[in-house]
């Protein structure tokens, strides 16, 4: 039987892709405008998006292990492994790319096209280091069906325990400012107390949470996400301009640009970031969608993923094109380079779908 659409669902998943596209329309801005910055918090939550949705539609997995990861790693891992070799010898307008961690082959003389491509099991590379969180996509989609059995019995009071241990997490990157080793962490010991507590996996919860417990009313609802990301916003975005303040003054007294420095409040596992989160999924959850919109957000939804995929080398080439070559403020020049990236992002995807077996390709 053909699953029922959510609307709601369809509308955050394409609200996701669409900050996805915006935060990579970014680097040709970030540290440059304050503008940037402002778009830099605001679309914190794409990340925890994507994965709180995955909780909703996915929970409780009623299939067998096999076969749920099979079907989940068909439509996931093999157009991301497709899209990752592509990526390896798609030509960009420059040779410098922010690249991946690094390990043992870094800096040797290996042909790049041979370590990139060697890589990809292992960890994302320079040549497709957008494809960060799929790892941890997939990782989740393993935990999935083992987690199923305990989210078919387990109570809304439990649930809030969960939620309460894991939202302590969550302020952790600000804790180990000062306890850098906490709760039982040290250097022969990573796993601290409340490590299995922390993570992804919180917003999986999250979002089945929300999607049957709220029952608000669509007043309510919408009032509690604005001010929910609303308060997260002010956070992110204060506490990144100190992180940019800090990035400047190193910068001019050493000469050292310490980049983990600019990593601190615009983290996904944060306080901040979740309560934005939640907020934007609260104030969406509740509306009554017209059959117009519906119609709209259910097309881009169903090619959300393939957008994603293909979107990256449309940005680096359009952002040659249109970054700082327009008389347009900053802020409108990098809506413009997202609105027209997403846009031929999805006639791309749309006209793929068409071709035999395209979901090896899109999802």
């Amino acid at each position: 039987m053909k699953k029922e659409r959510i609307i709601y669902l369809d509308v955050l998943r394409v609200i996701a892709c669409f900050m996805v596209v915006l935060t990579h329309a970014g680097d040709s801005y970030i540290l440059q405008t304050e503008s940037s910055s402002i778009y830099l918090a605001l679309i914190r939550p794409c990340v925890p998006l994507f994965i709180l949705l995955s909780g909703i539609l996915l929970l409780p997995v009623n299939l067998e292990y096999g076969s749920f990861i099979k079907r989940r790693f068909t439509r996931v891992l093999i157009p991301f492994l497709v899209w990752s070799i592509l990526y390896v010898f798609m030509p960009v307008p420059s040779k410098l790319m922010f690249g991946g961690p690094e390990n043992f082959l870094t800096g040797s003389d290996m042909n790049i096209y041979l370590y990139n491509i060697m890589l990809i099991p292992i960890n994302f590379t320079k040549s497709n280091a957008h494809f960060w969180f799929i790892y941890t996509i997939l990782g989740l989609y393993l935990f999935l069906p083992i987690i199923s059995p305990w989210i078919k019995t387990a109570s809304k009071s439990t649930l809030i325990v969960f939620l309460s241990l894991w939202t302590f997490t969550l302020f952790l990157p600000y804790i180990k400012l000062y306890f850098p080793e906490f709760q039982g962490e040290c250097d022969w010991n990573e796993f601290g107390m409340f490590h299995y507590f922390s993570g992804y996996l919180g917003f999986i919860i999250l979002g089945y949470f929300l999607h049957h417990y709220n029952k608000l009313s669509l007043l309510a609802s919408m009032t509690i996400g604005t001010i929910l990301f609303i308060v997260g916003f002010v956070i992110t975005y204060y506490g990144f301009l100190a992180d940019i303040n800090k990035f400047n003054t190193l910068k001019e007294i050493s000469g050292v640009e310490n980049w983990k420095l600019l990593e601190l409040f615009i983290g996904y596992n944060t306080i901040n970031v979740a309560l934005m989160t939640a907020g934007i999924f609260m104030f969406f959850q509740k509306i009554d969608y017209s059959k117009f919109v519906t119609n709209c957000f259910t097309e881009l939804s169903i090619f959300s993923y393939g957008i994603f995929l293909v979107h990256y080398i449309l940005v680096l080439w359009l952002g040659k094109a249109i970054a700082h070559q327009t008389s347009l403020c900053p802020v409108f020049e990098q809506m413009l380079l997202t609105v027209v990236t997403f846009v031929l992002s999805y006639l791309i995807v749309k006209t793929i779908s068409y071709v035999p077996k395209s979901k090896y390709l899109i999802g």
